[in-house]
């Protein structure tokens, strides 16, 4: 796919999951896409830090943007995610994901999770897609 602001978008209309967790696309080029989410109280978990799942959730679509920016259906096959540290920022989060692989059939992504402007990951994972279609 070439027009990567029709793309991003469509994902942001078209994704309620995205919306209902005050998260939005905000880039996509052919190797590189990133998921920010302004924080929010219903956002943070128990202790006031950022909630693990709204990580994972985020660098998870992060990959999944990423993958499917080509026109392709994908699914999720599995993912190894590590939390690093937390954050109480009020600020806004945002999930990157890069490819480590892009094959036919199997690829594969990196994804980091960090406060904006930060080089401190808070999340990091891998995330492995099956591709089902064209």
């Amino acid at each position: 796919m070439s027009d990567y602001t029709a793309y991003i978008k469509s994902v942001n209309e078209t994704n309620p999951f995205l919306r209902h967790n005050h998260m939005q696309a905000v880039s996509v080029s052919e190797d590189h896409a990133v998921v920010q989410a302004q924080m929010t109280a219903e956002l943070r978990n128990s202790m006031g830090g950022v909630h693990a799942g709204l990580m994972f959730s985020m660098a998870e679509i992060a990959a999944g943007i990423l993958v499917r920016s080509n026109g392709s259906k994908q699914v999720t096959l599995d993912t190894t995610f590590r939390y690093l540290r937390n954050s109480v920022t009020d600020g806004i989060i945002e999930a990157e994901a890069v490819y480590i692989k892009r094959g036919r059939t199997i690829t594969m992504c990196r994804a980091y999770v960090r406060e904006q402007g930060s080089n401190k990951n808070l999340a990091e994972g891998e995330f492995n897609f099956c591709c089902v279609g064209e």
